[in-house]
């Protein structure tokens, strides 16, 4: 039995460091173990006198139910049908077959290999042809985190999966398995679970990948991915913007048929690759992306990386290097490099320009600069960036990557930024020659329309998502209109009772 003194050392020792309360606990131990008295368990053990006594969360103490964060329904389903299997007992993802749509097809062969990769410095990422080496095994399918109608769609297609695909293994996250959303886990006893720990692995297994959600599901994937290759990405909409994602998910039969057929063409969408380092040039990054053997990981991303001031109230002095050379010193909230796809984002809100996904660049855009001739500056794909906190800057920079915060940088120290050889290969719909340019004559009261086949002709990217999205979606260029437009004529009417026209309803009826 524990002696009487023993609960007044341990409240003592609450307020101590943790040190103090394990050697109190160790006291304990010593004194339960020497006593002649019979004691409960309950009231013998260490674990539970410093849960009882300190009323301190230890993670020792928790029930078994209360230690997982997985369902008790899931837990007792993998118990009763046994471990599921890991991403380790699947095969590996096969190779394919990727080159130039096109004109530039006749110049750049198409290249084999299981890694789709970009030439560093190439200012195309148009569409690409796509095909199968070998025949797919494994797909991962990321959904929208907590919504309900992602949640419905990812059970339909993993059933449709079963039924029409039984030799495809189906690899969800971790916390698909963990929350049980919708019976998904205890469903579906062959889902492949895969933890952030498991990116190197994910590299290895993964043919392809479906995301069921918003642009922001395709972000997601990249820092699934954020060290290596990523897969073909097919995106279903099922978000608030969808402006990278072609396919909805009412066809997405076809869609999958389609995937697995080859019958498909890519977007190679461009991504960077930035590390951050000491004054002395030395790499430093957080835990999980060390290497094993020492140094850190480059991490790739998608959108943007932004260098700004964070919480702190003064704004920041950032001097940009452009290979080596020093661009400018720049007194400002931040600076954002994004790509081609990020130039939608962040860097658009902040007085960027909106740039092709096909024009392969680097878009260096200033946050609220001080100077009111600071513009935004596209440079070229082989570029490579250094933004460095200036010595003079009175506090330190907050990096973001993709909207996720990453570290903080005091003065001395940089960020490098560098076009990543790993793309986003985005699944687009089947390529299509466009049509040349049809021509019309007419001459008195009959008209002809014909083709040519010598001139200017359309791009062979065929049709463009992107001009219609830009339009459907961002409303790119659209005009005000008047308040005469909101009902009718605003209520003017002519001296005959009837409305005025658009063109003699003064200015408020054009747009």
């Amino acid at each position: 039995m524990l002696s009487p003194a023993l609960p007044a050392s341990l409240a003592r020792a609450a307020g101590r460091t943790p040190s103090a309360v394990h050697r109190v606990i160790q006291l304990a131990s010593a004194s339960s173990s020497s006593s002649s008295l019979p004691s409960s368990p309950s009231s013998s053990s260490p674990r539970s006198i410093a849960c009882t006594t300190l009323r301190t969360p230890c993670r020792a103490c928790l029930p078994s139910h209360r230690r997982h964060f997985s369902s008790t329904a899931a837990s007792a389903h993998d118990t009763q049908r046994g471990p599921r299997r890991t991403l380790k007992d699947l095969p590996d993802k096969v190779d394919v077959e990727v080159g130039p749509a096109g004109r530039l097809a006749k110049v750049l062969p198409p290249r084999r290999g299981n890694k789709i990769t970009t030439r560093v410095g190439s200012s195309y990422a148009g569409n690409h042809t796509f095909s199968w080496i070998g025949k797919p095994s494994n797909l991962l399918i990321v959904k929208k985190a907590n919504d309900e109608r992602a949640t419905k769609a990812m059970g339909q297609i993993i059933r449709h999966i079963e039924k029409e695909y039984p030799e495809l293994n189906v690899i969800v996250e971790q916390d698909v398995i963990d929350r049980n959303e919708a019976s998904l886990a205890t469903s579906f006893a062959n889902l492949v679970p895969a933890s952030p720990a498991d990116k190197a692995d994910l590299v290895a297994k993964t043919d392809f990948v479906i995301t069921l959600g918003g642009d922001g599901s395709i972000l997601h994937v990249s820092s699934l991915f954020d060290r290596d290759a990523v897969p073909p990405v097919l995106s279903f909409s099922m978000g608030t913007l969808g402006f990278l994602l072609p396919y909805d998910i009412s066809n997405f039969k076809q869609s999958f048929r389609e995937m697995v057929d080859g019958n498909v063409t890519l977007l190679l969408r461009m991504r960077l690759k930035q590390s951050s380092h000491r004054e002395d040039g030395e790499a430093f990054c957080q835990m999980d992306q060390m290497r094993d053997g020492g140094g850190c990981y480059d991490v790739h991303l998608m959108n943007e990386v932004a260098l700004h001031r964070g919480r702190e109230p003064h704004m920041t002095m950032i001097d940009a290097y452009v290979d080596g050379q020093h661009l400018t010193q720049a007194i400002s909230d931040g600076l954002i490099i994004a790509t081609p796809t990020g130039s939608t984002a962040y860097s658009l809100s902040a007085g960027g320009p909106i740039v092709h996904p096909s024009v392969q660049s680097l878009v260096l855009t200033p946050i609220c600069p001080r100077s009111l001739s600071f513009r935004t500056v596209l440079l070229p794909s082989d570029s490579v960036i250094q933004l460095k906190i200036s010595s003079k800057s009175r506090s330190p920079a907050e990096l973001t990557v993709d909207g996720r915060i990453s570290k903080l940088l005091q003065p001395g120290e940089y960020l490098q930024v560098s076009m990543s050889p790993f793309p986003i290969p985005c699944v687009n719909r089947p390529h299509s020659p466009a049509p040349p340019l049809s021509t019309t004559a007419t001459t008195g009261t009959t008209t002809t329309t014909g083709t040519t086949t010598t001139g200017e002709r359309y791009s062979d990217r065929g049709e463009d998502d992107w001009v219609r999205d830009i339009n459907t979606l961002l409303k790119f260029n659209a005009s005000f209109g008047g308040r005469g437009t909101l009902g009718g004529n605003g209520g003017f009417e002519d001296e005959d009772g009837t409305a005025a026209s658009a063109a003699g309803g003064g200015d408020g009826g054009t747009v």
